[in-house]
């Protein structure tokens, strides 16, 4: 009895195996990159209808049927400077480049098409720098345009994300959400106490002490450090630190004082760094109101002078369908390597609500 080539060497049959597989899922790979390309032309093309062809360049159809344009601008995740402060391309992470959000204001104040601006918020903040420029992007389009911004919050806008929100004319929150957090925090500093063994264990590895492990978050604002278990530094050390988070809370304060027209007083003394539910947030001044996300740019429209004509748009990202794809395919890795970027934004003074060291990934 005769036996094939692959029978008698099973190697070459296994790489050969391995190499259809291969090319077999390159190609649905490049099907699908070719799909979404052409899915992207046919929306550019048709998609928003008779608004399609008004469009201005970069900008992306996302709802409406008036002729007059209002942009919508996303800042979901971690507020970062820039991408690199905490991931980049392929990431897959959740997170918003403060520099960019104020480089589409920028961009937007130069384009007359662009009648007002939404700042659509679901973020537990971040870097202060991050935020800051942001509000700067705020500042510079309002001063250039006379146009009104006002924040649409969906389910947080929390610390660096409520100040970004500040920044602009009117805040409204979906049903549900959860608003404030005005505090600064750094940290965890933690301290081995006497080591006396490195722990290797089978799956994750581990110090042993004599007196245990103290950690120490620098904070300002009521209630910030809510949930730490452990608190030790030095004097001195804790006195310069202190300050820092000091002046940037200071900072934090006035800022949202002036912006809201919420007493100091009240800030330090009162709301502390909690986050409020819609009607308690309203009732301290520190929204509007509570609306969905067409009644925020139905407000925006008529604010604008535009209620019965206007459409919301985008900005276009020509590698956002590449990104999701390959970052779906590359998910798991990419959101490591991330989270050990990240991690590093706890040695910064920061405006974030939650579990900061939630950012690193030895945490999970």
């Amino acid at each position: 009895m005769k036996h094939s080539f692959f029978a008698r060497h099973p190697y070459w049959k296994r790489l050969l195996q391995k190499s259809i597989t291969l090319v077999v899922m390159w190609n649905v790979v490049l099907i699908l990159l070719f799909g979404g390309f052409v899915s992207l032309a046919i929306v550019a093309m048709v998609g928003g209808g008779d608004n399609a062809s008004q469009l201005s360049s970069g900008y992306k159809y996302v709802f409406g049927n008036g002729a007059k344009q209002l942009l919508s601008i996303r800042i979901d995740g971690t507020i970062v400077g820039t991408e690199a402060d905490g991931g980049g391309f392929l990431t897959g992470s959740d997170q918003t480049s403060g520099y960019d959000v104020k480089k589409k204001l920028y961009t937007a104040a130069e384009d007359p098409s662009i009648y007002g601006v939404v700042l659509e918020i679901s973020s537990p903040g971040g870097t202060i720098y991050g935020a800051h420029a942001i509000a700067d992007g705020v500042k510079y389009y309002k001063q250039k345009t006379n146009q009104p911004v006002y924040t649409y919050v969906e389910g947080l806008a929390a610390s660096g994300g409520y100040w970004a929100a500040a920044s602009t004319d009117k805040i409204f929150a979906d049903y549900g959400s959860d608003v404030g957090s005005i505090g600064i925090i750094m940290g965890p500093f933690e301290y081995y106490d006497k080591p006396i063994a490195q722990d290797g264990g089978l799956l994750s590895g581990g110090i042993v002490t004599e007196n245990g492990i103290q950690s120490t978050y620098i904070t300002a604002g009521k209630s910030k450090d809510l949930g730490n278990p452990y608190r030790k530094m030095t004097d001195d050390e804790l006195k310069v630190m202190q300050q820092g988070v000091n002046n940037e809370y200071d900072n934090f304060v006035s800022y949202v004082s002036e912006r809201r027209d919420i007493p100091g007083d009240t800030i330090r003394n009162q709301l502390g760094a909690l986050t409020y539910d819609n009607k308690t947030a309203q009732s301290n001044k520190l929204i509007d109101g509570t609306a969905s996300r067409e009644g925020t740019y139905d407000r925006l429209a008529t604010a604008a002078g535009i209620h019965d004509d206007y459409a919301v748009v985008r900005e276009e990202s020509s590698v956002s369908f590449v990104k999701t794809l390959l970052g779906a395919i590359t998910r798991q890795p990419a959101k490591q390597a991330a989270e050990v970027d990240t991690c590093s934004l706890t040695r910064n003074v920061l405006a974030y609500h939650g579990d900061v060291t939630a950012l690193c990934s030895k945490n999970e």
